[in-house]
């Protein structure tokens, strides 16, 4: 039997979950990385971002899964991507 088939616009839909769902596990695996947590330790040492420091103290002391709902977070992330290119 097959299943249900969808429209173009259902397909559209599939499509760009999907895409999205890939880039947010992408970036948290980056992130969430323990080499990419040491490096953005050595970058920003001394450093006085606050959302970079917040999210590395919230990973030391909570683990890395406690850092998610931060990866979502409009005044954290933009830090952290930022963070993140100046590691390359």
């Amino acid at each position: 039997m097959v299943g249900p088939i969808l429209d173009d616009e259902e397909n559209g839909l599939l499509a760009e979950t999907i895409s999205t769902e890939k880039r947010r596990t992408s970036l948290a695996h980056g992130i969430m990385c323990p080499d990419t947590i040491a490096k953005m330790e050595r970058a920003t040492h001394g450093g006085n971002n606050r959302a970079v420091k917040a999210f590395l103290d919230r990973y030391h002391r909570h683990g890395p899964m406690s850092c998610m709902k931060l990866l979502s977070d409009p005044e954290i992330l933009p830090h952290l991507t930022s963070t993140m290119r100046d590691l390359t």
